[in-house]
């Protein structure tokens, strides 16, 4: 796999959908655990930032349990994700940047469209170099 390139299965792609949906208006976060080929387990987390309608920050207890269970099943992170309730075409924020601390994992934000429709973007990002790059992602039946 190049650095750019990512396959993630249609049924986690769903699973993250259907986070946003129930999380909106606040943003949803959870990560997604895999191996070289792509991803393979969605991870939904809590959002326990101070402000959910602006910013995710994922609960550390969920957050530790989640890399333990990838421990488990002989996965990797993979991808973070999170989304953007208020935007049809979403990117990383200021904050996104600051905080994107696995620096080998893709980062994929959901929007929404004018219709309520869930847009999947995906993201490499570099906290250290404080910017980001679209990533080429495709998504399997």
């Amino acid at each position: 796999m190049t650095r750019t390139d990512f396959r993630i299965p249609r049924p986690l792609v769903e699973e993250m959908f259907a986070h946003a949906r129930a999380c909106a208006p606040e943003e949803c976060c959870g990560l997604l655990g895999g191996g070289d080929e792509g991803a393979r387990t969605a991870y939904p987390l809590r959002n326990a930032a101070p402000r959910p309608e602006v910013a995710y920050e994922a609960a550390p207890e969920e957050l530790f349990e989640a890399q333990r269970s990838m421990r488990a099943r002989g996965e990797s992170l993979a991808a973070v994700y999170h989304s953007h309730p208020r935007s049809d075409e979403p990117e990383p924020s200021a904050a996104d940047v600051r905080l994107a601390f696995y620096p080998s994992a893709v980062y994929f934000i959901i929007g929404f469209d004018e219709a309520g429709e869930c847009v999947l973007r995906a993201f490499r990002i570099s906290e250290r170099e404080g910017r980001w790059e679209p990533a080429a992602f495709e998504v399997e039946a």
